[in-house]
């Protein structure tokens, strides 16, 4: 049966009475019998106390007692084990690997909470935003401007609606100021005959009258065709070209009636006029044709007036 050193668990020779190693004497009592696993857990346990106690040597045995004890007092060296020597616990091992395990744990769950939190806020904020904007949509939608001319609608199914409805305002606004001309082209004309009859009078109070009536026409006309020219009408409009004749048609009259206030402001600044004819008349000719007698202005509202009527949409 194999023997084993009861102090450091070295695997002892028959014949050895002392364990090599440290020095130990063995006896021959059943404690050199004891397995592997007994010496070392002896070993274990008297490490962890105190050194033990160098038994007394037997009779006969001094010198080799002695040279035993001296090598005792020797450090034991940290060699590593000897093949089926027992292994040291490795109680510290798993423990170091626990508290590892731990600190992994715990870097985990900080690293998912500072990683999940900010997208949970970004979250909300987009759901906030979102109304938001539904509502600011929903805003714009309220304050258009229904039957703009102008206004583009994005939505497919109602597109044919809008633009009929755009091109029925745009006739209706151009018609109203169409209806207009026939009664504005009378009234110049009955402002030329007032002239025609007073501009050589003596009675200025009749010719300030008359001169005063054409001011105001003017300005009428004047107030009109901007309204027409601020109406915008887009290209694509079935009636943009009617809504740039009217624009001309207003021009013509403003034209007109503004010769006959210029010859006007003449006659005014003489209380005999029948003597400055040729010089109150002036005016009215830098307009005519070339040779003739007939305004230019007058001429193209007769020739324009016919064809810019509106074409209501169907």
């Amino acid at each position: 049966m194999p023997r084993f050193c009861t102090h450091c668990g070295k695997l002892l020779n028959d014949d050895e009475r002392f364990c090599t190693s440290c020095g130990t004497p063995v006896t021959d009592d059943g404690q050199a019998s004891q397995s592997q696993e007994d010496a070392q857990a002896d070993v274990t346990v008297q490490s962890a106390h105190q050194p033990v106690p160098a038994p007394q040597p037997e009779v006969g045995t001094t010198q080799q007692w002695a040279a035993a004890n001296a090598a005792a007092q020797q450090p034991i060296p940290t060699t590593a084990p000897q093949a089926g020597a027992p292994t040291a616990p490795k109680n510290n091992n798993a423990l170091f690997i626990g508290i590892i395990a731990a600190l992994v744990v715990v870097i985990i769950a900080l690293v998912v909470f500072f990683m999940i939190k900010p997208f949970d806020k970004g979250a909300d904020d987009t759901k906030g935003t979102t109304i938001e904007k539904v509502k600011i949509d929903h805003d714009d939608d309220d304050v258009s401007v229904k039957g703009d001319p102008n206004k583009f609608d994005d939505d497919d199914d109602d597109a044919d609606d809008d633009d009929a409805i755009g091109e029925q305002n745009i006739y209706d606004q151009l018609s109203s100021y169409y209806s207009r001309l026939s009664d504005l082209d009378q009234q110049v004309r009955d402002c030329a005959t007032t002239f025609n009859t007073y501009y050589l009078k003596d009675d200025r109070s009749s010719r300030q009258s008359a001169s005063d009536a054409a001011e105001a026409l003017e300005d009428q006309i004047g107030d009109l065709k901007d309204e027409v020219e601020d109406l915008n009408v887009p290209v694509d409009s079935q009636n943009y070209s009617s809504w740039k004749d009217i624009i001309a048609l207003y021009d013509d009259l403003e034209n007109r009636i503004d010769v006959i206030c210029d010859a006007w402001e003449i006659s005014l600044e003489y209380s005999s006029p029948a003597n400055h004819k040729d010089e109150i008349v002036a005016p009215l000719a830098r307009d005519n044709v070339a040779g003739t007698n007939d305004n230019k202005y007058r001429l193209d509202f007769e020739d324009r007036y016919p064809g810019a009527a509106p074409v209501e949409v169907k």
